[in-house]
This record gives C-alpha cells, structure tokens and sequence, in this order.
C-alpha cells in the first residue's frame, strides 16, 4: 500500500471559482488600498513641491517638473472629478482582482496583490498617460524616470494593501459552520453599505461645512476629505450594525 501523502506535502488545488464573498471583500479591500494609495500620493505630491526646483540639480528640477505640469494642472482643476475617478477604479479593479486573479496568483496575499498590481501599472503608463497628452511613461513632464517610478510604488501600495485586505478573513478566526459565515456576511454587508452611505453623507457634510474652513482647504478638497472620513467611519458603523443581526432567537439561549 501507498504511504499517504502528508498535510505538508498535499498539492494546493486552486478552485475553480472564486469564494462566495468575493464581491463584498472586493469593495472593501479596494476601497482600503485605494485610500492608502492616495494618502501616498499626497505626501509624495506634497515633498515634490517642497524640494522640486526648477533651476535646481538634475533630481531636484525632475521633482519640479513632477510636481507642476500639465497633468497636476488638470487634476487641481477638477479635484473631485479626478478623486471620484480614481476611487471608481481602485474598486473596478479590486472587482476584477477578487473574481479572476486572486485564485490563480500563486503565493502569500502580500505577493499576490503586488503582482497583480503590475496589470493596472503598465496600462496607465501605455494607455492613461498618452491620454492625458503627457506622451508613454510620462516622458512628457519633464521629470525623468520619476512618473514611472513613482507610478509603480503607488501601485506597488495598492497591491499590497488589496491583496492582505482581501486575505483577511482567512486568518480573522472564522469558523466552518453555516451560522458563523452568515454573520461574517453580515458584518461586511453592513461595512459595503456603510461605505456608501458613509461617503454621501461625508460628501455632503463636507461640502456644507467648506466655507467655514476656506483657510485650510478648498471647498472640493474638504468635500473629498468629507467623502472619505464618512466612508471610514460607515465601515464600521455598518459591520457593527451587521453584527447586531447575530442575536440567537430567546428560546434558543
């Protein structure tokens, strides 16, 4: 008779659909990474500005050119439109991580989101730039390899965020029974609805409380900021307010 393989020695299968709360985790997790990319490239933004100089060395001018050109003059004129769009797309692509890749990327969550981000990296160099008239790789800004490198540790930030985020619940402790699934649907169910209606009302409240902060920032810049607060916060009202839905029937305690 065979020897029985080992628990070690067993082959991973990778199954052939994706887990049945991809799309919930998706939204979560890429609503997560895409806040961590964006804190990023705010403080990168704001240390190009700081150190960029025009007249400077080499590296110094390439900040300047980073940090003022065509591109940033576009997104600081529509501010919300250019962090709504990057919001959408950290999810669709979040989606798309959740329900194809996920699955069939070999390796810990941490790598398997790396690589993955490659995908979406590549395609804003060739395809995103071009379109925003600053020429393949951003070799129209005048800032040297910095908008590829830069480019890439964003989304390095994202991948790595998206790929732990969504690998969380198979390390949170969640059991095998029926009822332990169903209040982890639950809470994330009441954490994507929070989410939404979170960020609505962060968009509102920010837009409303603007002109009192006119000095810090401008009105845009406070709605957003609203917009994700809100979010933050709806993510955990919402899987607290899921979890309530936990209590047993009084005739079975």
């Amino acid at each position: 008779m065979q020897n029985q393989p080992r628990p070690s020695e067993e082959i991973a299968v990778v199954p052939q659909t994706p887990r049945e709360d991809w799309l919930r985790d998706s939204v979560l997790s890429g609503f997560v990474a895409t806040f961590a990319m964006t804190v990023v490239a705010a403080i990168a933004y704001a240390f190009a500005r700081s150190v960029g100089d025009a007249n400077g060395g080499t590296f110094t001018h390439w900040l300047a050119g980073l940090a003022e050109n065509r591109l940033t003059e576009r997104t600081q004129d529509a501010l919300v439109v250019a962090l709504a769009v990057n919001l959408v797309m950290g999810l669709v692509w979040a989606i798309i991580y959740g329900r194809f890749f996920e699955r069939i990327i070999p390796g810990p969550p941490v790598r398997r989101g790396l690589i993955f981000s490659l995908i979406p990296w590549i395609l804003s160099l060739v395809i995103f730039f071009p379109l925003a008239d600053v020429g393949f790789f951003g070799s129209k800004l005048g800032a040297g390899p910095l908008p590829t490198i830069g480019n890439l540790i964003l989304h390095l930030v994202y991948g790595a965020v998206l790929g732990t985020m969504f690998a969380v619940e198979e390390f949170s402790g969640i059991g095998d029974t029926a009822d332990e699934h169903r209040n982890a649907a639950r809470a994330e169910r009441g954490a994507v609805v929070g989410i939404i209606g979170g960020g609505v009302i962060g968009l509102v409240v920010g837009l409303l409380i603007s002109p009192t902060l006119s000095d810090l920032a401008n009105r845009p810049a406070v709605a957003i900021a609203g917009a994700f607060a809100g979010a933050a916060i709806g993510i955990l009202v919402g899987s607290l307010a899921g979890m309530t839905e936990q209590r047993e029937p009084i005739g079975e305690r």
